[in-house]
């Protein structure tokens, strides 16, 4: 897919010059002719040029129904396996990109002490308002973005750090990745998962794939360029894998149905819900042959 690119944008991360991620043939239908996705070629990075403006969260995964409910954390949980396990009860996990605090009450109802850090002023109401069947102060909930973690934690270290799906909407992913990794405790784990730009589905659905979402993702990360910014973070890598959520099927639902993302068009959530449900099979399938639509990276502060 990837093609020179005779007017290169430098990459806003490393300063090399770049090549173009889709080619015009794979563009056809997809992307707005104003956006281009473009790869760097020395850390090998994609990025969105220009960058999407800074605009207020999507809204995340905040099931009404008692079986959605059931489900949803059933599937936040199957991804948060890798993470916990090894972890005593008590452990601090900070989720960092907290989201409607859907996983971080997952997390808390496995014993772990949480604290849910979300900069958007409409998530945080919808966490604190999922916390409600927890005992008073299992998850803190707190308004930030990576910038203010140091004044969050106030000297507290954690135990893990879960950044789920945040990592690509960063404008600086490597002083974030930094500022996670500093209130992490000495082995202390992080857990990363980003849309895998080198999928099956990515390279099946061209510029119609849900995982580029250029209006609010600025990086496209494949294993190899995930490992090296994680690693220029000064983190180890332990693993890194296409698990997480039973194969992570909304890629392909909302790549062959756009209007159907719950986060685009709340109003077709149980449609769009119904349909991703349906690309299970699919998912898991892709996820088992190495080539899910989702990565998730294991890294731990040495």
């Amino acid at each position: 897919m990837v093609s020179a690119m005779p007017d290169a944008t430098p990459c806003p991360r490393c300063g090399a010059s770049s090549e173009y991620l889709l080619t015009p043939h794979d563009r056809a239908g997809g992307l707005p002719t104003a956006i281009r996705l473009c790869l760097s070629g020395v850390c090998g990075v994609g990025f969105t040029e220009p960058p999407p403006d800074d605009t207020a969260a999507a809204p995340a995964l905040a099931p009404g129904l008692e079986v959605e409910d059931r489900l949803a954390a059933r599937m936040v949980g199957s991804g948060m396996n890798h993470l916990v396990q090894g972890l005593p009860r008590g452990a601090l996990v900070v989720d960092v990109g907290a989201g409607s605090g859907l996983r971080a009450r997952v997390l808390a109802e496995r014993g772990m002490r949480v604290i849910a850090v979300e900069p958007d002023p409409v998530e945080e109401v919808r966490a604190h308002a999922m916390m409600a069947s927890l005992p008073a102060g299992a998850v803190e909930v707190v308004r930030a973005g990576t910038g203010g973690l140091a004044d969050v934690m106030g000297g507290r270290e954690a135990d893990a750090a879960v950044m789920w799906h945040v990592l690509e909407h960063l404008p600086d992913m490597d002083a974030g990745l930094a500022a996670v990794r500093d209130i992490l405790r000495p082995g202390g784990r992080l857990s990363v998962a980003v849309p895998n730009r080198g999928s099956a589905e990515a390279r099946a659905f061209g510029a119609r794939w849900h995982g580029w979402e250029p209006s609010r993702h600025r990086w496209h990360l494949d294993a190899q360029s995930l490992r090296i910014v994680l690693g220029a973070a000064g983190l180890g890598v332990r693993d890194i894998d296409t698990r997480g959520g039973w194969g992570y099927p909304a890629g392909i639902a909302y790549s062959m149905a756009p209007g159907a993302d719950p986060q685009v068009n709340p109003r077709r959530g149980l449609l769009g819900r119904a349909l991703a449900a349906a690309m299970v099979p699919v998912a898991a399938t892709a996820r088992a042959m190495g080539h899910g639509g989702q990565l998730v990276a294991l890294a731990v502060r040495p």
